[in-house]
């Protein structure tokens, strides 16, 4: 006798557990279900479709009449004539400010519930294009492309899957396709867009130019040092590296290249069309000139 007590308690307690466990596992199974809201609310708005009760009852009141029943497919309260009316079966809605209407499943072809959260954004592709702003760096065609139309260099670079930014050259007619990019440089009449993703509510892509390029320019005069560079990009990293140097002339004219550093804040660049390139230092936000969705580059 004593043994079968002790057994049969042994089973209680182990479908006692297995009890708990279940109920736990359904909790977040009811949470889940429980995060769509019983009622979906439509403001200024009223239904259609057959009423099966009219009650004069308050808004509040109205919502918990209809929640609580489960015949009842959704209500409309009317905040002038201070009624509640109940529906049996919604086939509709129609906008009217002075209505609240709630409705157990959406409303097809209306507006979405107020009540009722977005769908996450995911992230899609976009492009954004500027105006004075060169891409430096990045380049799928070392010297560029001959062309004579940034639409052109832009169309061209859409076409091409691996062309993630471009920049068209004005100066030379050259047009850039890019892989990705170094640095951003102000420059006048360079023109340049890029592609990019980012979530639709944040697809925003200010830039920040640290150079200020001046083709075909030099600057004469406040001369720190000469540079034993032999490219641009040396000669800008010299620049950045002395403490004094606040701009610099690239000279590629001559056989041997030559990197002049420039010192003080007046520095005013000048037309020079043999092979001169100028820049200075400078601290500049870009927005972009609009920014669009496009086709998916993956």
């Amino acid at each position: 006798m004593g043994v079968r007590s002790v057994s049969m308690k042994r089973r209680l307690a182990g479908l006692a557990g297995a009890f708990v466990w279940a109920a736990g596992a359904v909790a977040p199974l009811a949470m889940a279900q429980s995060a769509q809201p019983t009622i979906l609310e439509y403001p200024q708005t009223s239904l259609k479709g057959f009423i099966s009760a009219e009650v004069p009852k308050s808004q509040g009141e109205c919502h918990k009449i209809c929640e609580e029943r489960t015949g009842c497919a959704g209500f409309d309260y009317s905040s002038v004539r201070h009624m509640c009316r109940l529906y049996a079966a919604v086939q509709g809605a129609q906008p009217d400010p002075s209505f609240f209407a709630g409705s157990r499943n959406r409303i097809p072809n209306y507006s979405d519930p107020a009540n009722l959260a977005p769908p996450p954004e995911v992230e899609q592709w976009h492009y954004a294009r500027y105006s004075n702003v060169d891409l430096f760096g990045g380049d799928i065609v070392a010297k560029g492309i001959e062309m004579f139309d940034a639409g052109q260099c832009e169309s061209r670079c859409e076409q091409d899957r691996s062309c993630t930014a471009f920049t068209f050259n004005r100066e030379q007619d050259r047009c850039f396709l890019k892989s990705g990019y170094q640095f951003v440089q102000s420059a006048s009449g360079v023109e340049s867009g890029l592609y990019f993703r980012a979530k639709p509510s944040e697809a925003r892509k200010d830039l920040d130019a640290e150079w200020e390029l001046f083709l075909k320019s030099d600057i004469p005069g406040n001369d720190l040092e000469e540079s034993g560079a032999r490219t641009y990009p040396q000669c800008m990293q010299s620049c950045e590296a002395h403490r004094s140097c606040s701009g610099f002339t690239w000279v590629y004219f001559t056989r041997q290249d030559h990197c002049y550093l420039k010192m003080g804040q007046g520095l005013y660049p000048q037309r020079n069309d043999r092979g001169v390139v100028s820049a200075r230092k400078t601290t500049l936000s870009i927005t972009p000139d609009f920014i669009r969705p496009v086709a998916d580059r993956d």
